[in-house]
């Protein structure tokens, strides 16, 4: 098998790779043994006496769903997969609930699967394509989570989750003009997202600009004090005006991510 070398594909390469990965989307699902036609049932003569209840209200669901015991949780998801039959707005919903429960008992893989299966039933979902992005960040999948970001904003071009989603992959790509560009559009959505101020700060500065990463990464600590990223990126920022500062700086992104390699080899550098 190939072996990619980011380091020697440009922003753009990385973008087109990432939105190749997206289509066509069929690609992206898994299959799905309970899928099958949908029905479209003919209108009743008359109307019902009352309409059926939600899913989510019923017990069933509600056991799907519950938290107290993520275990019993997940094997009530799975036997609604087995009664649920071919109505596949249920099946999306019930493999959603069940990637949910995987993903708090720290099983991301399961959650990953559960997620194909779900999009295999709603492949126009942009949420449930955010949810497969972010899943496959947790997994170090960059490439491929950037993919999903990216269907997610073809069905959502407003999506707030996946603009910044896919900014922050597409920054730990080195594509950083274009998470430059995911991050200012999702701040054309949310002017008060630390996130998003954070990731294009880091960006700007890696890119030399340390007057624009400075204003970002002022603006993202009043927000969120521990915004580790913009502590980074104000310490890169300071490095040759104020070394006292940008240790400082370092030191509280290192105690607030202390696995940090960045930090520790600045710090090193630094004399720190």
């Amino acid at each position: 098998m190939m072996t990619l070398n980011l380091r020697t594909l440009g922003s753009t390469a990385v973008l087109a790779m990432a939105l190749a990965l997206a289509t066509p989307v069929s690609a992206q699902l898994a299959p799905n043994p309970a899928k099958g036609p949908t029905m479209t049932p003919s209108a009743p003569a008359t109307p019902p006496a009352a309409a059926p209840a939600p899913a989510a209200s019923s017990p069933a669901m509600a056991d799907c769903t519950q938290s107290a015991d993520r275990v019993k949780a997940i094997a009530a998801c799975t036997a609604m997969l087995k009664d649920v039959g071919k109505d596949t707005a249920k099946l999306a919903a019930i493999w959603t609930a069940r990637a949910a429960q995987h993903q708090a008992t720290g099983k991301p893989r399961e959650a990953l699967r559960d997620l194909s299966s779900a999009l295999a039933s709603d492949p126009k979902n942009a949420d449930l394509w955010t949810k497969r992005g972010e899943v496959r960040a947790t997994l170090n999948q960059k490439i491929r989570s950037a993919a999903d970001f990216s269907v997610a904003l073809k069905y959502n071009p407003k999506s707030l989750p996946a603009l910044i989603g896919r900014g922050e992959q597409f920054r730990l790509l080195g594509a950083l003009p274009k998470a430059i560009e995911d991050e200012t559009a999702a701040l054309a959505i949310d002017p008060k997202s630390s996130i998003a101020l954070a990731t294009r700060a880091y960006a700007n500065q890696r890119l030399g600009k340390n007057d624009l990463a400075l204003k970002d990464a002022e603006e993202a600590l009043k927000l969120d004090p521990n915004a580790t990223l913009a502590y980074l990126a104000r310490g890169f920022a300071k490095e040759k005006t104020d070394k006292t500062a940008a240790i400082a700086d370092i030191k509280k992104a290192l105690t607030l991510d202390p696995k940090s390699a960045v930090a520790q080899a600045a710090l090193k550098k630094l004399g720190g």
